[in-house]
């Protein structure tokens, strides 16, 4: 393996984490407590003795913001995905959200959405990979279709020496590419920075806890931070 040629596929990320970790000079922003369950499931499907080159994936997910206020999100996320080579595969999915708000008004939405995932390269012991994801977003509150941009660096690599212990980092911008009647605002709109511990039970399951900063820039009010606990349980079926 070429070192340069890792670190220069490895130059992406770190500009990534950069740009995007820090708030804009002098924006006022609210801070907010928060918390995340998380179930999620994929493995490759089986052919005979062997594993296909279709995947699965499914996770679902209880989101609660502002602890204590009634903010909460429900959402479920059934994909395919094939391997396309290398290391490379692309995902076809769905999402459908349920959302509270303060006043207790009750908002859903459908998210369509289509992403390509792989490994970038192997740094300092660990592994980094890298998504993109385009979606296509619509809420009961509006009658446009958002469209969404999300770009994932992420960097995992073993704690100790049984390999049951990873340390896990991921910083993920969100841009939305058009405006829509239901608050979208073309540009940067978010972006989520993650530190977290997994620990390998057995063969196929896994429960990754960490923390979760995520920014969420404001055109017409202040921004606000989300400081989220985060906890999720993977499982292979």
């Amino acid at each position: 393996m070429n070192p340069g040629h890792d670190h220069t596929r490895l130059l992406p990320a770190v500009l990534l984490v950069v740009c995007c970790a820090f708030p804009r000079s002098g924006a006022a922003t609210e801070n907010l407590p928060g918390a995340w369950l998380i179930f999620s499931t994929t493995d490759a499907f089986r052919s005979g003795e062997e594993d296909s080159r279709w995947h699965y994936h499914f996770d679902a997910q209880a989101r609660y913001f502002d602890l204590g206020s009634g903010i909460n999100q429900w959402l479920a996320r059934p994909a395919i995905g094939y391997e396309l080579g290398g290391s490379a595969k692309g995902w076809i999915g769905y999402a459908r959200f349920r959302s509270r708000n303060r006043s207790g008004n009750i908002s859903t939405e459908n998210r369509y959405w289509q992403q390509v995932d792989w490994t970038a390269a192997n740094w300092d012991g660990g592994r980094i990979s890298m998504r993109v994801r385009v979606e296509q977003r619509s809420v009961s509150t509006g009658d446009d279709i958002g469209l969404v941009a999300r770009l994932m660096a992420k960097y995992v690599r073993p704690l100790g020496n049984n390999g049951s212990t990873d340390l896990v980092l991921s910083a993920e911008p969100f841009f939305d590419l058009r405006d829509t009647d239901w608050g979208g605002d073309s540009g940067l709109a978010q972006n989520r920075l993650y530190l977290g511990i997994g620990r390998r039970l057995n063969n196929r399951t896994t429960i990754e806890a960490g923390y979760m900063n995520q920014y969420i820039w404001s055109d017409s009010g202040e921004d606000r931070i989300n400081h989220l606990a985060m906890i999720n349980f993977k499982v292979k079926l």
